[in-house]
């Protein structure tokens, strides 16, 4: 599973998983950025006590994403090569888009370890959504919602200095949207807040520009 990864080798990945422990290990030691002398020592400290049981934590974590990521193109494939293929083009450009959002290189740093089982969920329900694609009557309806706010989101994000891009409340509407797609096409999932489409234009309308 591990080696069914979009990093390019085994070794890339592990790499990746390295940088997200330490980050890990860091937010949870010492409090704020590391700006001084003490707290660059601190985080030093931890770091060199935490990081190979962390990894391990990580690389567990990590795993069953791959293997999820694996199911779902498994899945892209067999739709495109069968007879449901015209009717799912739509959902299947999209699902393929989000996968290589959520499962790229570099995305267990990327992502944080604390939201890894979150990335688990969101590919259970593109899985589920896949499974259901060519029967589900609302599909385009539903697609519809997500290509409206991902627009918006595109938009703001456009509007923005690049170093805002990466504020917390701007990053957290990508991750609301992602839950967004939980509650509109695997709703057995559940998802940890309410969202709703017009929680998410709220969301971006609330950035300040």
């Amino acid at each position: 599973a591990l080696a069914d990864n979009p990093h390019g080798s085994v070794p890339a990945l592990l790499q990746d998983c390295l940088d997200a422990a330490v980050d890990d290990i860091v937010a949870e030691h010492v409090p704020g950025e590391v700006r001084t002398q003490a707290a660059y020592e601190a985080a030093l400290s931890a770091v060199r006590t935490h990081a190979a049981t962390r990894v391990l934590v990580v690389v567990e974590a990590v795993e069953p994403v791959l293997a999820l990521a694996a199911q779902v193109r498994a899945t892209l494939a067999t739709l495109e090569r069968g007879a449901a293929s015209t009717r799912t083009a739509a959902t299947r450009a999209d699902v393929r888009a989000q996968l290589d959002s959520l499962v790229r290189p570099g995305f267990v740093a990327g992502t944080g370890v604390a939201r890894l089982r979150d990335v688990q969920r969101y590919l259970r329900a593109a899985q589920h959504r896949l499974e259901r694609a060519a029967t589900n009557a609302r599909e385009g309806v539903l697609q519809a919602q997500i290509d409206g706010v991902e627009a918006a989101y595109a938009d703001l994000l456009e509007s923005l200095p690049l170093v805002r891009r990466g504020a917390a409340d701007v990053v957290d509407i990508g991750w609301q949207i992602e839950e967004l797609r939980v509650s509109l096409f695997a709703q057995a999932l559940g998802t940890p807040r309410p969202v709703s489409e017009k929680r998410v234009r709220a969301a971006i309308a609330a950035i300040d520009r």
